[in-house]
């Protein structure tokens, strides 16, 4: 049937994997492969990347799918991938080295630097943002910057491998921390700051728009139609957007290695939170406001590897802290392992168990780590509160959705329902619906996006757990507020002394 044929073809290039999915006509999806890859760490915080890497995995992925589906069927392609890893490409287009990953720290300092001479909020530019990378390659590596012709980023790279043509969209824009996000355009004066030229910035396209033909010679090799669209697509900050059917009230967590939590904003409302705790992303295809969370699901799988090990499963350590009751007996963890994104905005920060005693086991700590978390969630909506946003439910999304008895944590933490859509596709639902756009299959983007979508699970919270949380949430959040707060002054000191 028409329904059940190959109809778009969505692509995803990550940081440790390259994931290829066909979706149908109807937003199902049909069939998906991944191809995993390695970076390089010359040095401790470094990492480093061979974009053919990326290239291979492309073919590989699509060559596996080609195996059991008629890839000419495919009617459009689309792109998504990792945000600020530059790939800087010279005269002859091909990648310069060191292609620097988002992950990659090197370039502290002059993130410090920068974020004083700009005075941009540190959701504009931090240290994954490509801006610092570029002023770190300026300086230490001249010959990069000497070289440059033109800057793309990995699914703008691999778009390029495919049709020839080079173009972004204001996604990687602004997580380069090169857009006006006032007027959409380029920033340039930014890129002249860090020492090379804005002639190497390229177009700027919608999601939708067009971008060129794929190439004869890789239309045979890849198995695609000649006459196959390819759109400009977006980075996988979309993710915001497509973990969870979109609503008014709805907050959407993506829980993972970190989190992104974000509500969709109604018509006309405009929320400003004068902290700049949360912030308001206006760059996908409604705003939203929210903030992240750097290492929530990171810091279970550290407990895992640390204090488990591999003897045990990650699903008998689980079982383990479900055995443990709610509140574990006052043991409280701060789950800040690699600094702190919302609300705190402080790299310096460190995760941290408080109230041990000599009754508390592994199987505690579990618990512990799993209920931090979820308190860090609800101290985003509280923030909402505040700012007067109300939230009616939480939708769960990502491989944390999936991770038994955490959903009903969550919902006892924050007291809300929660919504579970796990195991299913994130990010690359978007790619489709922005194809069926593009290809006039759908009305709206949400319209499109909420065919992908099958029914969640909804867990209700449980009224007498929830209040047993309360008076361990705000331990959890004096505890928060007060290393924040030290580490400020310490700072402070720091640099009024000259350090």
């Amino acid at each position: 049937m028409e329904q059940n044929r190959p109809y778009v073809l969505a692509l995803d290039v990550g940081t440790s994997s390259l994931k290829a999915v066909i979706y149908s006509r109807s937003g199902e999806t049909l069939a998906a492969a991944a191809q995993r890859y390695d970076y390089v760490s010359p040095q401790p915080g470094w990492g480093e990347m061979d974009p053919e890497l990326w290239w291979k995995a492309l073919t590989a992925a699509i060559a596996q799918l080609g195996q059991s589906w008629d890839l000419c069927q495919v009617q459009a392609v689309a792109l998504t991938g990792q945000m600020h890893t530059a790939v800087l490409l010279d005269a002859e287009r091909r990648p310069i080295h060191p292609v620097i990953l988002w992950l990659d720290r090197r370039s502290s300092a002059e993130t410090r630097e920068l974020q004083q001479e700009l005075k941009l909020p540190p959701y504009h530019l931090n240290t994954t943002y490509t801006l610092p990378k570029l002023l770190w390659l300026a300086r230490h590596l001249p010959q990069v910057a000497a070289q440059a012709r033109y800057l793309l980023w990995p699914k703008d790279y691999l778009r390029f491998r495919l049709t020839g043509q080079i173009f972004t969209d204001r996604t990687e824009a602004g997580g380069a921390a090169l857009l006006d996000w006032e007027t959409k355009t380029w920033a340039e004066e930014r890129l002249k700051r860090v020492g090379f030229s804005p002639e190497i910035l390229p177009p700027l396209r919608h999601f939708t728009d067009d971008a060129g033909p794929l190439r004869t010679d890789v239309a045979q090799q890849l198995g695609l139609s000649p006459q196959v669209r390819v759109i400009i697509g977006a980075g996988d900050v979309l993710a915001l957007v497509t973990a969870a059917p979109p609503a008014i009230g709805r907050a959407t967590c993506s829980l993972g290695t970190s989190s992104m939590v974000f509500t969709q904003l109604a018509e006309g409302q405009v929320v400003e939170d004068p902290l700049g705790r949360l912030y308001t992303y206006p760059l996908l295809p409604y705003p939203l406001l929210g903030g992240v969370s750097s290492t929530t699901g990171a810091s279970l799988q550290w407990l895992w590897r640390v204090v488990f090990g591999e003897a045990e499963t990650f699903e008998q350590m689980i079982a383990e802290a479900l055995r443990i009751p709610a509140g574990a007996d006052g043991l409280i963890f701060l789950p800040y392992l690699s600094g702190e994104r919302s609300p705190y905005w402080n790299d310096d920060l460190r995760g941290a168990f408080y109230g041990f005693t000599m009754t508390h086991s592994r199987g505690h700590m579990a618990r512990a780590v799993m209920e931090g978390i979820a308190f860090s969630l609800r101290c985003l909506l509280d923030i909402y509160a505040e700012l007067g946003v109300r939230i009616t439910e939480i939708a769960l999304a990502g491989g944390g959705a999936g991770t038994t008895g955490w959903p009903q944590m969550i919902a006892d933490v924050c007291q809300l329902p929660v919504l579970v859509y796990s195991g299913q596709e994130t990010v690359t639902r978007g790619l489709y619906a922005f194809a069926c756009l593009a290809l006039g299959d759908a009305a709206s983007f949400n319209e499109a996006l909420g065919r992908t979508f099958g029914a969640g699970e909804t867990v209700l919270a449980d009224t007498t757990t929830s209040a047993a949380y309360d008076p361990l949430y705000r331990c959890y959040r004096a505890l928060s507020d007060f290393a924040h707060q030290t580490l400020s002054r310490l700072e402070q000191v720091y640099f009024s002394l000259g350090g």
